[in-house]
């Protein structure tokens, strides 16, 4: 594409001369030869602070609201705004369905387990990438592929009260698949009544709507699933030492034996979810390539790997109150005897932060856990609530951050599965890097 067909579509101003780009990129450590770098206004700094060096690694020009003072540009009055102008173009071209996973945890599960289950070609986003400004550089990018795909299957994160209306002003969706509702990102939607509110609005745009059974909230008329007597539901058998769930899938009238290469009930109700969602659109259970789940490994999400004779249970690339209790009731589950936990920080709760910190000890209470290492500022407020509650006795400790616990910490010799959980910022895989075969 030429600079000036861009500025076109984004009403924008070409400044120097037209030039072409084939990719675009946010950040300038991703641009090579032919790329388009995106300077985008941040929390701390403009991404056009970067403009010589994506110049440096190939980019051939710039989109930003910003004079960046070196190259050629498009000039814009809000890059935002333009980025979502370029998804609306894409959005445009593309005939086939638009099929959106939302939720306060478990998106990424879920959308892999979509993508995985699909019985036609689909084009998926990758990872954790849930922002219209991740999305919409994933599509540019691979365009070609995902405009002939018969679905899109695409997670999309709520952080601010705006984001719903972003994301319906560039996407049409057709589908919405709700994870679970709940606590997230308090510190930019004020609580959780609001973190719930606009996740809803997004699937009330969509003509299908699949909602995980919850005690909590509701999804209107969605298609319930992960419940006895619900459209679809898992029912579990046991569940394994070497990280497998065994059971039997119900959907509609079908049923089907499988065995999940992961734990959890919430992780196997969303593979009922997934199965709902393509019995709706006409196949069968047989239909789907079941053999694919074994592909699945999302970084920080379940991941597992030994240590001699200690099972180490990784899924620490976020935490929030949603995320955290089912991470418990996993390791509640789990067939070991003595159980052992690293919780660090959850973060952008804000001013609920103090709250949902205590709210924890009463989950690691009732969690059977034995050995207990909390990591963060945080958490200081679960330490001192622990004290409080009643239950089982735990051996605790406390570290500020995560260097201090990494020189003073020892794992019990008696402890058969260690798990972690918390927060990205808090960097919990630094304990485990030296004994761990899982890559980080």
């Amino acid at each position: 594409m030429l600079a000036s067909q861009l500025a076109k579509i984004v009403h924008g101003q070409l400044v120097g001369d037209d030039f072409e780009f084939d990719h675009v990129a946010f950040s300038s450590n991703d641009c090579n030869a032919g790329t388009l770098f995106i300077a985008l206004p941040g929390s701390k700094t403009h991404g056009a602070k970067f403009a010589s060096q994506a110049i440096e690694n190939g980019a051939t020009g710039l989109l930003t609201d910003v004079e960046p003072g070196v190259g050629s540009y498009v000039l814009v009055p809000d890059a935002f705004e333009a980025v979502k102008e370029l998804g609306k173009v894409l959005v445009k071209s593309y005939s086939g369905k638009i099929v959106v996973v939302l939720g306060a945890s478990g998106k990424t599960t879920l959308k892999e387990l979509l993508r995985s289950l699909a019985p036609v070609r689909v084009w998926s986003s990758y990872g954790n990438r849930n922002t219209i400004i991740s999305l919409v550089t994933d599509l540019f990018n691979e365009r070609e592929s995902a405009l002939s795909a018969p679905y899109w299957i695409l997670e999309f994160g709520i952080h601010d009260k705006k984001d719903a209306d972003d994301f319906l002003a560039v996407f049409d969706p057709y589908a919405a698949l709700y994870t679970s509702l709940g606590a997230e990102h308090l510190e930019f939607l004020e609580n959780v009544e609001v973190a719930v509110r606009t996740n809803l609005k997004v699937g009330l745009a969509a003509q299908k709507r699949f909602a995980l059974v919850s005690d909590e909230f509701t999804v209107g008329d969605a298609v319930l699933f992960g419940a006895s007597g619900t459209s679809a539901w898992f029912d579990i058998g046991s569940f394994t030492c070497d990280g497998c769930t065994l059971g039997t899938l119900i959907c509609d009238d079908q049923e089907k034996d499988i065995v999940l290469p992961f734990w959890g009930k919430r992780s196997a109700q969303s593979v009922a979810g997934a199965a709902a969602f393509w019995v709706s659109e006409g196949f069968t259970l047989d239909d789907l390539p079941w053999e694919n789940l074994d592909t699945i490994n999302i970084w920080g999400r379940q991941q597992l790997t030994r240590w001699h004779d200690l099972l180490i249970f990784f899924d620490a690339y976020n935490a929030n109150p949603e995320s955290m209790r089912e991470f418990l009731e996993v390791v509640s589950e789990v067939p070991y005897g003595r159980k052992g936990l690293v919780i660090g920080d959850m973060l952008e709760l804000g001013e609920h932060s103090r709250y949902w910190h205590r709210k924890l000890a009463h989950w690691l209470k009732r969690s059977g856990v034995q050995y207990l290492i909390l990591v963060g500022n945080e958490v200081k407020y679960t330490l001192q609530e622990l004290e409080k509650v009643d239950g089982h006795a735990i051996y605790v400790e406390w570290y500020r951050d995560v260097e201090t616990a990494k020189s003073f910490f020892m794992i019990p010799e008696d402890i058969e599965l260690l798990g972690l959980k918390g927060s990205r910022r808090i960097a919990l895989e630094k304990l485990i890097q030296e004994v761990s075969e899982v890559e980080f």
